[in-house]
């Protein structure tokens, strides 16, 4: 819809102290960006007015009916690489979409055409988006990765029959050890270390026209610090996706339209980036590998492009990568493999919709502080504080307890105060927590369909050799080959089972302690209060 007039179908009211643009039903407006994310586009009103309003209240006029829209020429178009052009929209493209429950979704979207709804869809619901802005964000469902698909349909089958001879350096080889019971892990190539992420601050470039969040990097290994913008997370993102199409990828933090520069955000951004880096830091593939390690280390600004671009051309990525994987050349049981993958599927399939449920009730339970209860107390603070007012007014003797009671309604706001700040300390840092497995749970069942095919593709082959179509020799490379995806499914299955057993427990154990900490608080501002009470 870029550089189109398009006619708003329905009101929206644009949130204010934000870059939203109140429109109306059948005015005419010329869109600038159809790509801002998360649903929305960037334009302009027959008035000049310019803001945000969601892509699904509006539908493009026809050519005929439009009047000729002013296009950029040639020469006013950015080129090059996005990620290296000093000219780059750094707005925050949305792959991501606001997950809202089903119910709240029927009351919240107007009727539109079947064509508009699924627009909206693969958008998300701006609406839902709109009523939570000023709040916290709703966390997001990371979308299916189209290019891991194709990865999927292109190469599995020249992996599996051997057709494509790849080399792998030993720097790109990674190894599975196994234990009793087909128990297969991932074997660490290497120390562990952590990386920090802090400090992050507002930079800009071409005299002040270009503005960005920069954060800085520091690795446990060397203690260099290199800085990194969100852009360049994303470019990680999608690098670590194509080429490893057995790992689920822990997604990022939610793109954000408006807001970008307020210092909560910023801070809270760096927490989420933080939850990203460990989870990649504490995965034995993720942590060595060489685009990674590029990422972490590399403070050269003319290394780094052209480290980037070399990643770029990798062709060791998506199923050629299971080329680089060593295991164990002995058979494994088909038939107790595939019991094993589906009770996992089920496993995923049940703990999907439950942690879809847990990051909502995080959400709530922080807007419900910094809101609903806050609003409660300041309630009951003013209660109490107009009863001391009055009492006021009889001046015999008491006034002990018109200042008691005033204390009283004071502790109560107070009270008010700690539940606005509390959901940093305790629902937040667990929302984030989840948001991490969250994506990784959303991602499992691309990998083990690609176990799911390989399986089919061998059983499609047996009974090429039973028909004598196929050589035994060809049956037996091609099981080996299904066998090194069975591994790398099962080292993923206990990898993940390992971080949930380990860092789930310690994020919950965290989230105990400070909701003891902050109802001990509550006690002691109470305490306070009766303190100034006669007996």
């Amino acid at each position: 819809m870029e550089n189109q007039q398009v006619r708003a179908l329905y009101d929206f009211t644009g949130e204010s102290g934000t870059a939203e643009l109140s429109i109306t039903a059948g005015e005419l407006l010329t869109v600038i960006r159809d790509n801002v994310g998360d649903g929305w586009c960037e334009g302009f009103n027959q008035s000049g007015q310019s803001g945000l309003f969601p892509a699904a209240y509006v539908q493009v006029v026809q050519v005929e009916q439009a009047a000729p829209s002013n296009t950029m020429t040639s020469s006013q178009q950015s080129s090059g690489d996005y990620w290296d052009d000093d000219w780059d929209d750094d707005s925050e493209v949305g792959q991501t979409q606001a997950y809202v429950p089903p119910t709240q979704q029927q009351q919240q979207q107007p009727q539109i055409s079947l064509s508009q709804q699924n627009n909206a869809n693969d958008y998300g619901d701006p609406m839902s988006m709109h009523t939570i802005h000023s709040v916290i964000p709703e966390r997001p469902i990371p979308k299916k990765n189209n290019k891991f698909s194709t990865l999927i349909k292109s190469g599995e089958d020249s992996f599996l029959l051997g057709v494509k001879v790849v080399t792998v350096p030993d720097s790109e080889k990674i190894f599975i050890e196994e234990g009793e019971g087909n128990r297969c892990t991932w074997l660490p190539t290497g120390e562990s270390y952590s990386c920090v992420v802090t400090s992050p601050k507002k930079e800009s470039k071409l005299k002040g026209l270009k503005s960005f969040i920069v954060y800085q990097l520091t690795p446990t290994f060397n203690n260099i610090q290199v800085s990194r913008r969100y852009k360049h997370f994303d470019w990680l993102h999608e690098r670590l996706e194509e080429k490893y199409c057995f790992i689920p990828i822990p997604p990022l933090p939610d793109k954000q339209i408006s807001g970008r520069y307020e210092d909560a955000f910023i801070e809270h951004r760096r927490t989420q980036l933080q939850e990203f880096v460990d989870y990649v830091c504490r995965h034995p593939v993720l942590s060595r590998s060489r685009v990674w390690e590029h990422f972490i280390t590399c403070t050269d600004e003319k290394r780094w492009k052209a480290g980037k671009r070399q990643a770029e051309k990798d062709e060791l990525l998506g199923v050629n990568y299971f080329n680089a994987i060593q295991c164990p050349d002995t058979p494994l049981d088909i038939i107790k493999m595939e019991l094993q993958t589906d009770a996992f599927n089920r496993f995923i399939s049940g703990l999907d919709p439950v942690v879809k449920n847990f990051m909502a009730m995080t959400v709530d339970q922080a807007k419900k502080h910094q809101v609903l209860y806050k609003r409660e107390f300041q309630k009951i603070s003013q209660s109490f504080t107009s009863l001391s007012h009055a009492l006021e007014a009889d001046d015999n003797g008491r006034g002990k307890l018109t200042r008691a009671l005033k204390a009283t309604g004071d502790a109560y706001n107070d009270i008010g105060k700690l539940y606005e700040e509390q959901p940093k300390f305790d629902w937040e840092p667990l929302s984030d927590k989840f948001h991490i497995y969250r994506g990784i749970i959303s991602n499992f069942p691309d990998v083990t369909s690609i176990h799911k095919s390989a399986m089919q593709k061998r059983r499609d082959c047996e009974r090429l050799v039973s028909e004598h179509k196929m050589e035994p020799q060809q049956l037996r490379d091609l099981s080996h080959r299904t066998d090194v995806i069975a591994r790398a499914l099962i080292a993923e299955e206990i990898h993940f089972q390992t971080e949930r057993e380990v860092h789930v427990n310690k994020a919950v154990r965290t989230h105990l302690t400070e909701q003891i900490a902050f109802y001990q608080k509550i006690v002691n501002k109470l305490r306070e209060a009766l303190s100034t009470f006669d007996e």
